[in-house]
């Protein structure tokens, strides 16, 4: 199951998992420590990971529409 971290709230991070609609209350401290808002992650076993390739591909996403918004 992949999932972005929407936002922290004191010892919980809250995930989106897009493709079910759904937001979820995961721990922090079951995130790696260098986990952030808007990285993409995925749980294998009961580790969450963040993915890499997945996260440098939405935050490209976003800032391209972004930049959208911008032009004349």
């Amino acid at each position: 199951m992949k999932a972005i971290i929407e936002r922290f709230e004191g010892d919980f991070a809250l995930l989106e998992i897009r493709d079910k609609g759904q937001v979820i209350k995961v721990r922090r401290a079951k995130l790696p420590p260098a986990a952030r808002e808007g990285d993409v992650v995925f749980c294998q076993g009961e580790e969450w990971l963040i993915d890499q390739k997945a996260t440098a591909a939405l935050k490209k996403e976003v800032e391209d529409l972004a930049a959208e918004l911008w032009q004349d």
